[in-house]
C-alpha cells in the first residue's frame, strides 16, 4: 500500500514540475512580448500565476525576469522555484521533504 502511495506522490511531483515549468514559459513568453513597458515583470509573474493550474501558484518563487542577450540576440530569461511536499514518508525519506522545483527558460524577445 505504501508503494502504491509513493508512486502517487511522484506522480504529483512530476505534476507539479510540469506546471511550474509551463508557467515559466508562459512568464518568458510574456516578457518577451511586453519588454520595455511599465511594469513588464510583474506582470510577466502573474501571467505565469494565472497558468499554474493544479499547485498554489502564489507558492512560485520568480527567482529571475529580465531581459538577457545570448548570442548578440535579446531574450527574456525567467527562473522559478517551488517547493513541492511531498504526502508519503517513504518519498520524503528518499528524495528530502520538500522537493525543490527549480525551472530556468528563455525566450526571444520581439
Amino acid at each position: 500500500m505504501l508503494l502504491v502511495l509513493g508512486t502517487f506522490d511522484l506522480a504529483r511531483a512530476h505534476l507539479s514540475y510540469t506546471v511550474v515549468s509551463n508557467a515559466a514559459r508562459e512568464a518568458s513568453r510574456y516578457g518577451a512580448a511586453h519588454v520595455g513597458e511599465a511594469n513588464w515583470t510583474t506582470s510577466a509573474a502573474q501571467a505565469g500565476i494565472r497558468l499554474a493550474v493544479g499547485i498554489d501558484g502564489s507558492a512560485i518563487s520568480w527567482d529571475r525576469i529580465e531581459a538577457t542577450t545570448i548570442d548578440a540576440l535579446p531574450y527574456i530569461t525567467v527562473s522559478a522555484t517551488y517547493r513541492f511536499q511531498s504526502l508519503t514518508p517513504m518519498v520524503g525519506a528518499l528524495l528530502g521533504n520538500p522537493i525543490t522545483i527549480r525551472v530556468d527558460t528563455s525566450a526571444p524577445a520581439g
